[in-house]
């Protein structure tokens, strides 16, 4: 007999399984939504995504590298190309042991295995479809055992790659720059004209300095691609279909390669083995040539970085003393010297300061206070001409200072010192200006570093002995007049100045830029032909008899018994100015602290067809160093224009040479 509390129990254990039940079934309901939605979700909303998976797993798309723009002088000889190369892959979608493969390459291609190691931890950040390059130039053995491997290591490939190729080697190696692969931090960072979001990967070849970094989008090509069918294991199975690459545009240079390769042979005989020579049109900025010394191989960086004996080759240029590296027409700021008297001319004769009729002034030292300013001349009183010509210092002393720091610093700034000029070369400096502000601001980085290193905090009490330290004086006036003093210019800065005085004024912008043709961009868009547009140009006040007294006191510098006689050339009219800049105090004098010799100029004299700034590093008088150089220059380039046969002269030994042409040293 069931008691009655038995049957409540029953009842009470019925009603839970309902609920039970009731809960199980809306559990599944949901689960069944939820398993609707996730597969109407792949088949429809995705399908495309999984489509485009799906046909990876069974084709590949394989990276047909452009070839780079070939880069040509003015004239259409080949400065820059490309070469025709193999580079070794490894599609990294099909790599599923790296250390395996790794050991596998460095058996038998020969590649550092911690590179290789280095190499594949980098590209696990890329996307997995891209192929990883582990050997550039790889040679017909390391093809062919490529290809006898194929159907045993499918992962590995080889690829046609151009390769970057300058045949003249080290000859205008700083104007043309080199090329190497994109950096990490150049991928991400996105400030880098090479970051991810502008298109670029790893493994992708790219400018690094010259004109190869400037203009990298105009040279750069656009990549073809071969689409492939593979099997399970990425073995190429047929061809798809093939997009071929489209090369980068070419480029022309305003460079000459006469000119050019004179200059080199110019440099070369330099007593420091460091300098600049650089040349221009100063009738609208085209660069002939641009040499820094000493230079450096770009080969090495497009064929030999790669190698154990191109990365010391290059790990000597980054810590060779002399910096080979470093482009000193656009990087290096010097003191320029005597070839600020012109400045300091033109300037005081626009003020009033002197006037064409009379300009005389005292030439000799000078006792400025506590301290005695030697000049090398002692010329009486000199007229402006004469100043110029013979470079007389004590005049250009008394002049700056007649003329006053605060008119000085006006025409410092008309004629653009201490702006970059815009140069269409990456790095460039802008300088400094001998002007009361960057003496000030030079006291007070001295002053807080030394406060820095022991530990002090700055005040405004050392705000008030700044002022009282860089106070501007009648010193400091009589220094800069004539280049000195807080003075630092470049060499691209000095050409941009002797162009302007020589053609009256007008100041265009350095440039190497002569015409880029038109062609396809690397995003596949048209281009049409580019020519150079200067939007810097500037024109500084010159009247007539201005430009005449300039014209005058350079020419008679060279041709009339002044400084620079030996950069004289029959029949061409050479105009310069000469400039010793001192580097350090005589006491202090060393090898590396001996004054730079300037030689600036021009020729014609009436019509410049050429403009020069030569420098040559540590070596004395401007006079002496540098004019010298100019003179092979101008010869070559006068002759060669107007048809003339080179003149032949024989010294005692019966060695022949032209006139005025440097002993090598």
């Amino acid at each position: 007999m069931i008691s009655k509390d038995q049957g409540f129990d029953s009842q009470e254990d019925l009603r839970q399984a309902g609920v039970r039940l009731r809960i199980i079934y809306y559990v599944a309901l949901v689960v069944f939504f939820v398993l609707a939605g996730r597969l109407w979700y792949l088949q429809v909303m995705n399908s495309e995504s999984y489509l485009e998976r799906a046909e990876q797993n069974r084709t590949r798309i394989i990276a047909i590298p452009a070839r780079r723009g070939t880069i040509f002088d003015r004239k259409g000889r080949i400065l820059v190309t490309s070469q025709p190369s193999y580079n070794i892959v490894v599609n990294r979608k099909d790599v599923r042991d790296f250390d395996e493969v790794a050991g596998l390459l460095a058996d038998n291609l020969g590649i550092d295995s911690q590179w290789l190691a280095r190499r594949f931890e980098s590209a696990k950040f890329e996307p997995k479809y891209e192929s990883i390059v582990i050997k550039e130039l790889a040679t017909p053995a390391d093809v062919a055992w490529v290809e006898a491997h194929q159907y045993e290591f499918p992962m590995i490939r080889s690829e046609e790659a151009p390769r970057r190729s300058y045949p003249h080697g080290l000859m205008a190696a700083h104007a043309l720059g080199y090329v190497g692969e994109v950096s990490r931090a150049e991928l991400d960072d996105p400030k880098s004209p090479f970051s991810r979001d502008k298109g670029f990967k790893l493994g992708d070849i790219v400018g690094k300095a010259g004109i190869e970094r400037t203009y990298n989008d105009a040279l750069t090509g656009e990549d073809g691609e071969r689409t492939v069918v593979v099997d399970s294991r990425g073995r190429i199975q047929r061809e798809i279909s093939v997009t071929p690459p489209v090369a980068g545009r070419d480029f022309y240079t305003t460079i000459d390669l006469d000119i050019q390769r004179l200059a080199e042979e110019q440099t070369d005989t330099m007593p420091s083995g460091r300098g600049v020579i650089v040349v221009s049109n100063p009738r609208n900025g085209e660069i002939l040539a641009l040499v820094s010394h000493p230079a450096f191989d770009p080969n090495l960086f497009s064929m030999r970085a790669k190698t154990e004996q191109g990365r010391e080759e290059i790990r000597d240029l980054t810590e060779d003393p002399d910096k080979p590296l470093y482009n000193r027409v656009i990087q290096g700021s010097y003191p320029p010297g005597s070839t600020w008297k012109l400045l300091t001319s033109v300037a005081a004769l626009n003020e009033g300061v002197i006037t064409p009729e009379n300009s005389r002034v005292q030439d000799g030292g000078i006792q400025l206070g506590n301290y005695f300013m030697n000049s090398l001349s002692n010329l009486g009183m000199p007229d402006v001409v004469t100043a110029i010509a013979r470079s007389a210092d004590g005049y250009y002393y008394r002049l700056g200072i007649k003329m006053g720091a605060e008119r000085f610093e006006k025409w410092v700034k008309i004629f653009r010192f201490g702006e970059r000029t815009g140069v269409d070369l990456p790095r460039e400096v802008s300088g400094l200006m001998p002007i009361p502000a960057v003496k000030e601001n030079i006291t007070r980085n001295i002053m807080k570093r030394k406060k820095t290193d022991q530990g002090e905090e700055w005040t405004e009490k050392d705000e008030e002995a700044v002022r009282r330290a860089a106070k501007w004086t009648e010193y400091d006036m009589a220094a800069s007049s004539f280049g000195q003093g807080t003075n630092a210019s470049t060499p691209i800065q000095l050409l941009r100045y002797v162009g302007g005085l020589a053609v009256g004024g007008s100041n265009y912008t350095p440039h190497l830029l002569l015409r880029i043709s038109s062609g396809l961009n690397r995003f596949g868009q048209f281009e049409p032909e580019i020519h150079y547009t200067d939007n810097n140009r500037f024109t500084v006040p010159m009247s007539p008899e201005i430009v005449q007294i300039v014209r005058k006191g350079m020419w008679e510098a060279v041709n009339g018994g002044g400084t620079a006689n030996a950069a004289a050339v029959v029949g061409f009219d050479v105009c310069g100015k000469t400039g010793t800049a001192q580097v350090a105090s005589n006491d202090k004098a060393g090898r590396k602290t001996q004054d730079h010799a300037w030689f600036m100029s021009f020729a014609p004299r009436d019509n410049p067809e050429l403009a020069m700034v030569i420098l040559t590093e540590n070596a004395g008088f401007g006079g002496k160093q540098s004019a010298p150089r100019a003179q092979p220059i101008y010869e070559d380039y006068y002759r060669r224009t107007r048809n003339l046969p080179m003149p032949v002269v024989a010294d005692a030994n019966g060695t022949t040479a032209s006139p005025g042409s440097p002993v090598r040293q």
